[in-house]
């Protein structure tokens, strides 16, 4: 296995079956949680390209008309970026995949930074993406803490970087992790879809196989679920949606202090 660094609101759900995966397919469900008024994340998946399929999710931030925006803009045009530039090569490499990924990200940021400037507003997003090709390769990238894991064999692992301060921290031995899950300055990011004009972006390559589960969430998910609990609703829920519902559930009775977003798919 690699593994290298380098559209809805309130409460939403799919189900189907992406490209030559399991019978269960994907899952996706939003929730404006049990505090929040507005919910600003965004979240969407579909075949893009024949047999490539793109998974998004995003947490947009900057309160009423601006957050909710944010995200929308930056999912939306996640994926007509990617439609685009899949379309125009028929490489199909490591690389050029890579590249394409990039690309689609990166004009997704362009999007939000000018959508701000004509707002005269400093809205921004999270972006996090899994892009599947074949069922035999996913390309993961984002930008700020919203995540991607990765469930295999009855474990789990976190295989996207949060760019925020505690995560920083965290490497730097400043902080253990339980330490950072409940610091008050959890929600600052040093990285941001929409901040700068070139954002720099994440990406890793893993090498997937049947069996494999995807799970792309915003913080409102990992921030009250404790990854043990995560594994487990992964590990005895195989159908992707009764998986979102229960985690969106276990969110909101651990607190839902803010919105709830995620999508699962099967390999």
């Amino acid at each position: 296995m690699a593994n290298e660094p380098s559209i809805e609101n309130d409460v939403n759900e799919a189900s189907a079956s992406p490209t030559g995966g399991s019978s269960f397919g994907v899952g996706g469900l939003s929730d404006v949680g049990r505090v929040r008024e507005l919910n600003e994340d965004n979240w969407h998946w579909e075949p893009v390209d024949g047999d490539i399929a793109l998974y998004a999710v995003a947490d947009g931030m900057g309160g009423h008309d601006k957050g909710e925006v944010a995200s929308q803009v930056a999912v939306e045009t996640l994926f007509v970026e990617a439609r685009r530039v899949l379309s125009e090569s028929s490489a199909r490499d490591v690389v050029s995949m890579r590249n394409s990924l990039r690309e689609a990200f990166q004009n997704a940021n362009r999007a939000v930074v000018t959508q701000g400037e004509e707002q005269d507003s400093n809205m921004g997003t999270t972006l996090c993406a899994a892009l599947v090709y074949q069922d035999k390769d996913a390309y993961i990238a984002n930008v700020g803490d919203s995540r991607v894991y990765l469930f295999r064999e009855g474990a789990l692992r976190q295989v996207s970087r949060d760019h925020s301060l505690v995560a920083y921290l965290v490497q730097l031995g400043e902080l253990s992790a339980e330490e950072a899950r409940n610091h008050p300055s959890g929600n600052i990011l040093v990285r941001s879809i929409g901040s700068v004009p070139e954002v720099e972006i994440d990406i890793f390559h893993v090498e997937v196989k049947s069996g494999d589960r995807i799970l792309l969430c915003s913080d409102g998910l990992w921030g009250e679920v404790p990854d043990d609990d995560l594994l487990e609703k992964l590990r005895s829920l195989p159908d992707p949606q009764v998986a979102c519902q229960e985690l969106v559930d276990l969110a909101n009775n651990n607190g839902g202090r803010d919105n709830t977003t995620l999508v699962v798919v099967n390999i």
